[in-house]
């Protein structure tokens, strides 16, 4: 990991614990960028390197993980469900 966005992320998690850090450095774009973080861990490289030259395969499936997303059924307020102030601890 880049040790500057590894430092901004201490920062940012260590002085407010409800903090929210973004892991992408670029959040607010569809791009490339995360895959390089991907891409130094051996584990993750081949699918990365998979990715990266079917660009189609990418969209095509995010669609079909939307799709399966959407088939678990979300608890909201009005279902009996909540949403947390932090993730780690019910309300």
């Amino acid at each position: 990991m880049d040790t500057g966005f590894a430092s901004q992320l201490n920062g940012t998690c260590s002085s407010d614990p409800n903090a929210f850090a973004f892991l992408d450095p670029t959040p607010v774009g569809f791009h490339n960028i995360f895959y390089h973080v991907l891409y130094s861990d051996m584990r993750s490289r081949s699918t990365v390197d998979y990715y990266a030259s079917n660009q189609g395969a990418v969209f095509d499936d995010f669609v079909a993980a939307m799709t399966k997303l959407r088939m678990i059924g979300v608890n909201t307020p009005a279902t009996g469900g909540e949403i947390r102030r932090d993730c780690r601890f019910p309300n």
